[in-house]
């Protein structure tokens, strides 16, 4: 089939052109993936990563970010890289995060396979490139390296309201649609014990399990390159200190507004009541897989 062609480009040409200024914004500048890639993405304004568990405001944040102009915020980008996540959470830990150079070179194609032209594009429309999908966490170790001068912001909540939710989502039941997504213990203890363990229990070790991960990558870069938020201590100040970190552009009533709405709230059954309702039981068998973090997080 023979496509209409305008000076030198096709209509599908075009078309793919406009939707990408509709998403991007209209390109200032020229550059090929090629040329970033030699310059390790330095001509980018410094990216910024968003890590954490999932269920802990990324969507409220992306809503945020989004008011600013100079930013390019992307929460649910396609590819997703779900499934590539998880893979690379069990490569890093089967090889006790020492991984060789191929291994490495491997997950950063990975990566940049789902996000190069995202970031040729923020380089083109001079915006800086935010990433809140919590997909992209065990990633975090491989883009240090690919962007030595990204941000990242571990972004965390109290377990038990991440347990809930899990809970309500249906995680880890023979159902459950997002198994394939989401990371399962590959060796140790919680691999020997994972079919004894209740459905609580493993939605605790993945609560523990992914901060305890984001921990350790924490500790080998250098600490002007992290932001820890605690979700649930959202306010003002707090949202208002992270975007200066980030140099965000966003005026106070705006911030104040959204501070207001709840950004992608959850629908819950009826059954589940808020983890300051359970049983005492029910809340030790949460902390007891999460008692160290949580004590370091919330002073409990």
């Amino acid at each position: 089939m023979k496509h209409r062609r305008i000076f030198n480009y096709s209509m599908p040409d075009v078309k793919e052109s406009i939707i990408r200024i509709f998403e991007y914004g209209i390109p200032k500048r020229k550059a090929s993936i090629y040329e970033l890639r030699q310059n390790h993405f330095k001509d980018l304004a410094p990216p910024v990563f968003f890590l954490s568990t999932g269920r802990t405001g990324t969507k409220w944040f992306s809503e945020l970010l989004k008011k600013d102009k100079n930013s390019l915020v992307f929460h649910a980008p396609k590819p997703d890289l779900s499934v590539q996540n998880a893979l690379a959470y069990k490569i890093q830990v089967m090889n006790d995060f020492r991984l060789n150079d191929e291994q490495k070179s491997l997950l950063k194609e990975i990566f940049l396979a789902g996000r190069e032209q995202q970031l040729r594009y923020s380089y083109k429309t001079q915006k800086r490139y935010i990433e809140t999908n919590n997909y992209i966490t065990f990633f975090a170790p491989l883009l240090a390296e690919l962007i030595p001068h990204s941000i990242f912001v571990h972004l965390y909540r109290h377990p038990g309201k991440f347990v809930r939710s899990g809970l309500n989502r249906k995680y880890f039941l023979q159902n459950d649609p997002g198994s394939i997504r989401r990371i399962h213990p590959v060796k140790g203890f919680y691999y020997d014990k994972w079919p004894e363990l209740t459905q609580i229990e493993k939605i605790a070790w993945l609560w523990n399990e992914t901060n305890e991960f984001i921990e350790k990558f924490k500790g080998s870069i250098s600490q002007d390159r992290i932001i820890n938020f605690n979700f649930d201590n959202l306010s003002y100040p707090e949202a208002e200190k992270l975007l200066t970190r980030i140099n965000g552009r966003i005026k106070p009533g705006r911030i104040k507004k959204l501070l207001s709405i709840k950004v992608n709230k959850q629908k819950f059954d009826n059954n589940l009541r808020p983890f300051e309702d359970w049983d005492e039981s029910e809340k030790e068998m949460v902390l007891t897989h999460c008692k160290n973090l949580t004590q370091k997080y919330f002073n409990t």
